[in-house]
C-alpha cells in the first residue's frame, strides 16, 4: 500500500479524454500518492474513463465548468482543495516517479511558506522545454544584443520579466540538458504553471482571467510574478520532473496572439509602455524577417 501525502493535485482540461489517462497513470506509478486530485473539465466526456477501477485509489474529484478557459477552470478547482499543499499540473504532462514525494518535501514542515516551487518541464529526450529559446539566446549574438538593449543594457537574469513586459525563460546551460546533479535555482521573477505552493499564497497572488474561450497566455507569469513582487522565493527544482510533448515553435501567428497579454503585464505590474511598443516593433520585424527568409 502506497503512502498518501496531504497534498492536492489540481488540473484543468478540455477535450482531455485522451491526455488525462497519461497524467493519471503517471501519478499511479509514483512512489507516494496525493491525498486528492481535482480535475475541472468542460463536459462529462472529459471524465468518461475515470470510473475505471484502477483510478479509485486516487480520490479524484470531478468538476464541470460552464466557462472554457484553463485559468478559470484551475481556479475553480483550487476552491475545492482541502489540503494545505497544492500542485498544479497541465493535462498533457507525465510525472516522474518521485514527483509527489519531492514536491511534498519542500513544504511538509511549513504551513505558510513564502516559497513557490516549479518542476522542471522536460521533453522525452530529457532536454528542457525552454531549450530552443535558450539555444537561440546562447548561440546568437544579435539576439542577445537586442534583449540587452530592451533591458537598458543590464545583464539578463534567469526567468525574468523585462520593463517591456517581455518574459525571459533564460536558464543556466546545465539546466537545459540531461544531467545527474540535482540543482535548484531560486530568486526567479516568474515560473511556469506546473508549480507547487501552499494555500497562503492564493490570497497574495494576482489572478488574471482572459476572455471566455481564449487561451490564457502568460497566466503563469501573472500568478508567479505577482508573488515575486511580494517577496516570495520562486525556484525551479531540477529533481522534480514532468514530461511534456514537444511544443510548436513560436511563429508570427502565435506571437501576435500573445501581444495583448504582454500589454496586460505592462499594465498590471506597472512596466514601461514606451518599452513595450519598442519591443513589439522590434520583434514584429524579427518574425516578419524570419517568415520571409526561412
Amino acid at each position: 500500500m502506497k503512502k498518501i501525502l496531504p497534498m492536492t493535485i489540481v488540473c484543468a482540461t478540455h477535450n482531455g479524454a485522451k491526455r488525462l489517462p497519461i497524467l493519471l497513470n503517471s501519478i499511479l506509478k509514483n512512489t507516494h500518492l496525493p491525498q486528492q486530485i481535482i480535475i475541472c473539465g468542460t463536459s462529462f466526456s472529459d471524465f468518461k474513463f475515470i470510473n475505471l477501477h484502477k483510478y479509485k485509489i486516487l480520490n479524484i474529484k470531478k468538476i464541470i465548468s460552464k466557462i472554457k478557459n484553463q485559468k478559470y477552470q484551475r481556479d475553480l478547482a483550487i476552491k475545492s482543495v482541502v489540503t494545505n499543499i497544492i500542485a498544479q499540473c497541465d493535462d498533457d504532462l507525465e510525472l516522474e516517479l518521485n514527483y509527489v514525494k519531492k514536491s511534498y518535501n519542500h513544504f511538509k514542515y511549513k504551513k505558510n511558506s513564502k516559497k513557490i516551487v516549479s518542476a522542471a518541464i522536460l521533453f522525452k529526450n530529457h532536454n528542457h522545454q525552454a531549450i530552443r529559446w535558450n539555444n537561440a539566446f546562447y548561440d546568437t549574438k544579435i539576439y542577445r544584443f537586442i534583449l540587452l538593449l530592451l533591458n537598458f543594457g543590464t545583464r539578463l537574469k534567469y526567468m525574468s520579466v523585462l520593463s517591456s513586459g517581455r518574459i525571459i525563460p533564460l536558464l543556466p546551460k546545465e539546466f537545459l540538458i540531461k544531467n545527474k546533479k540535482t540543482k535548484i535555482i531560486n530568486n526567479l521573477q516568474w515560473v511556469c504553471s506546473t508549480i507547487i505552493y501552499t494555500k497562503s499564497a492564493i490570497k497574495d497572488a494576482f489572478f488574471y482571467i482572459p476572455e471566455e474561450g481564449k487561451k490564457s497566455y502568460f497566466e503563469d507569469v501573472f500568478f508567479s510574478h505577482s508573488l515575486y513582487l511580494k517577496n516570495y522565493d520562486l525556484m525551479i527544482d531540477r529533481s522534480i520532473i514532468a514530461y511534456h510533448p514537444i511544443t510548436q515553435k513560436t511563429d508570427l501567428d502565435i506571437y501576435l496572439k500573445t501581444i495583448k497579454s504582454q500589454l496586460k503585464i505592462v499594465h498590471v505590474f506597472k512596466k514601461s509602455k514606451i518599452m513595450f511598443y519598442i519591443d513589439v516593433f522590434v520583434f514584429l520585424l524579427i518574425f516578419v524577417f524570419l517568415k520571409i527568409f526561412k
